[in-house]
């Protein structure tokens, strides 16, 4: 709703309510354990059996490296729901006074509830494993939070001898949210008829409540001065005081100014030729500091977590203990120093417009979770630490390609070239890890290292396998490898088909387990290329999105590799693995004459199966890196725009229907679902480019009218 009351009072108020329900939210982790252990009833089971039982303890029983569980029958016996509310109410109220100033109050208030709950009854796995213990089992989680927010400012504008244009504004707003949660799990259900809808006979294992509130104020000021629509100049500057801080680190203070130069208004570009070739040139230059407090309420105290602990004969006695992370009282805002200076041409009557810029971004007193000795009895503490730096360009052109009575064509192309550096790490730290998976799943190291970028992947070279042609045979039979030939790690004895890691000591010899740098999981560079057709009433908007130069460490691939009992391997591995067992004989070759045999092209097959190579590929290799550049067909967008001579007799003054289909398909050599997937997204800056089984992008569509009355 937007209305003028009267005479220079205007308000605006809106709202929007939301409503989701979600059935079986969630990913199914076991579908990756069905992946690498395919349920197969073989003379155990019927076909019925097989579908309609729940097969893991049969397999569990023969032998404990089957732990896969049927998926159609716990995701039968386990029921998931959870039901989101969220009502968003904005309004505010703008008063003109004085000619030339102007007072604006704006509120906003932010409410949502969530609901979720989960039951495991007689055919879930948590049952059958734990019947005796735990039995059926379910949980109830409430969660509530609210926010509002107060912006109150005052502008004053004036024109002076039509050449000099100066706003100058003030500001105060406030911000506050809280939230609420309370949760608890049950077990020993007797019967399942009644689910959650009866929890009396239940038993309460587990209970716990949350609350946390925080809140902001700020007081920030701008002057614009424009003389002639020549010369361009802003200045401001924001005080941010956040309850995420102790008391003395709680206020930041940003300035920031810019300031750009219009050379296509003066005179003298205007009688020159080239102004009939560049309608626009403007030169703009900019520095600035934001503050960043993006991290939990309360992390500068220590805080504890319920748990419980047998004592006086009662199982579940209800005790207190460190949640894991030490308060910090010192804590403070993070800073970003920011410079850009760029410049704008606009040519041939605007029909191409570019823009280029150059940005340099320093980050400092970095805001970032550290781990700490354990025997302070914490195993982590967010300090202020390190700093670093974000330098690169953008650039941005738009085209008009076609512009007819009928017909137009327009395009859009963006692209940045970033390039990070570390600075500094806390205090005399050179180098800090990040680790991402673990040996089953896949793992890999990201060293920030001082002096370099992030991102870097390190592990160990990988340099194919041990062939033949490494080794001699001695008159006893037993074979060597020969002078030259990189050198297993200490303790380690190879054989034809053994993988082979390149040399990492100084004499090039041996292979010590030194890590070395295998990858980058940051773009070279990244951007969009949007295309936008318009005839008559119909419309057409293509985007593509792309990346270049961009590492990825697939970790699937990594923890799908045959080194366990009963499980798939990857394709390259049919067929194509190093074969060390002579059918004829159906023992080991005994020499590596018959090796050769049976393995032609040795050095195009992957590994062999042996005891070493089930060690080494837990291993962070480089043979597990990939090459992430992609072209996405992001977004399709198809509409038409009825006549107004049709819509107007239903007094309709517009109407467009319009279909959207995303993610339609993408270009890519990597290997796995999805190049731009991330399964450290919580880390995505320190730890890029790791895929460990993440869920690719969906395609969908979405198909919508536009009306206007």
């Amino acid at each position: 709703i937007n209305t003028e009351l009267w005479k220079g009072v205007k308000l605006d108020f809106g709202m929007f309510f939301y409503h989701n329900n979600t059935h079986g939210g969630g990913s199914y982790s076991g579908m990756k354990s069905v992946l690498l252990q395919p349920i197969m009833g073989g003379t155990m089971f019927t076909r019925d059996e097989l579908i309609n039982t729940q097969t893991q303890p049969e397999y569990r029983g023969q032998d404990n490296n089957y732990r896969v569980s049927n998926p159609l029958v716990q995701n039968g016996s386990t029921l998931s729901e959870k039901r989101s509310r969220k009502l968003d109410i904005n309004g505010g109220i703008t008063i003109d006074f004085l000619k030339d100033f102007r007072w604006r109050t704006a509120v906003n208030y932010v409410t949502g509830w969530d609901k979720s709950t989960s039951f495991s009854d007689e055919n879930s796995l948590s049952y059958i494993s734990y019947k005796d213990t735990e039995g059926m089992t379910g949980s109830i989680g409430n969660s509530e939070k609210f926010s509002w927010h107060v912006n109150n400012t005052l502008t004053w504008q004036k024109t002076l001898n039509k050449l000099h244009d100066l706003t100058v504004m003030v500001g105060q707003e406030y911000s506050y949210s809280e939230s609420e949660s309370s949760s608890f799990s049950l077990r020993k259900f007797p019967e399942p008829n009644h689910k959650l809808d009866d929890i009396s006979k239940a038993e309460v294992s587990k209970k716990s409540t949350g609350h946390s509130n925080g809140n902001m104020l700020s007081f920030f000021g701008r002057v614009n001065y424009s003389y002639d629509n020549r010369y361009l100049l802003t200045a401001t500057f924001r005080a941010d005081g956040s309850s995420k801080f102790a008391k003395g680190n709680k206020w930041g203070y940003f300035p920031s100014a810019s300031g750009a130069w219009r050379i296509s208004q003066e005179k003298f570009w205007k009688e020159n030729a080239i102004a009939n070739w560049f309608e626009n040139l403007k030169f703009r230059v900019g520095y600035g500091v934001t503050g960043n407090c993006d991290i939990a309420s309360n992390m500068y105290v220590s805080t504890l977590s319920q748990t419980t602990y047998p004592m006086d004969n009662q199982e579940f006695d209800m005790a207190f203990t460190t949640d894991g992370t030490l308060g910090n009282p010192k804590l403070k805002w993070e800073t970003l120093h920011a410079t850009n200076v760029g410049v704008d041409l606009g040519m041939f009557n605007n029909r191409i417009n570019l823009s280029v810029e150059w940005y340099n971004n320093q980050i400092s007193d970095m805001l970032m979770k550290c781990t700490i000795p354990s025997t302070t009895g914490y195993t982590s503490q967010y300090q202020n630490i390190g700093k670093m730096r974000n330098r690169g360009w953008e650039f941005q052109l738009n085209t008009v390609n076609v512009a007819t009575h009928g017909f137009q064509w327009t395009s859009s192309l963006n692209m940045s070239f970033n390039k990070s550096k570390v600075i500094a790490l806390e205090g005399d730290v050179k180098t800090k890890t990040f680790s991402a998976g673990d040996n089953r799943a896949g793992c890999v190291n990201y060293y920030a290292v001082v002096g370099h970028g992030l991102g870097d992947m390190y592990g160990y070279k990988y340099d194919g396998i041990y062939t033949t042609d490494d080794f001699d045979e001695l008159p006893d039979g037993t074979w060597q490898l020969k002078e030259g030939v990189v050198k297993p790690e200490d303790g380690k004895t190879v054989l034809p088909g053994d993988i082979k890691f390149a040399a990492d000591n100084e004499a090039g010899d041996q292979f010590t387990k030194q890590p070395v740098k295998i990858g980058n999981g940051t773009p070279d560079f990244f951007g969009g290329f949007s295309n936008q057709f318009t005839y008559k009433g119909i419309d057409l908007n293509v985007f593509l999105k792309f990346s270049v130069g961009n590492d990825v460490y697939n970790a699937t691939k990594h923890s799908m590799s045959p080194y366990a009992r009963f499980e798939n391997a990857p394709k390259e591995f049919s067929g194509n693995y190093y074969r060390l067992v002579d059918p004829v004989t159906g023992k080991k070759a005994t020499t590596l004459a018959r090796l050769r045999e049976l393995n032609p092209d040795e050095n195009a097959r992957t590994w062999s199966l042996t005891e070493t190579n089930s060690s080494y590929i837990t291993y962070p290799s480089s043979y597990f890196v990939e090459d992430g550049s992609y072209l996405r067909l992001a977004q399709v967008t198809l509409g038409y725009t009825l006549p107004s001579k049709w819509t107007k007799k239903a007094f309709i003054q517009n109407l467009r229907v319009y279909f959207t289909a995303n993610n339609l398909c993408t270009i890519t050599g990597y290997s796995g679902y999805d190049p731009d997937a991330s399964s450290k997204n919580d880390d995505v800056i320190c730890t890029p480019g790791y895929d460990s089984s993440t869920y690719p992008m969906s395609r969908s569509y979405v198909a919508g009218i536009n009306l206007t009355f």
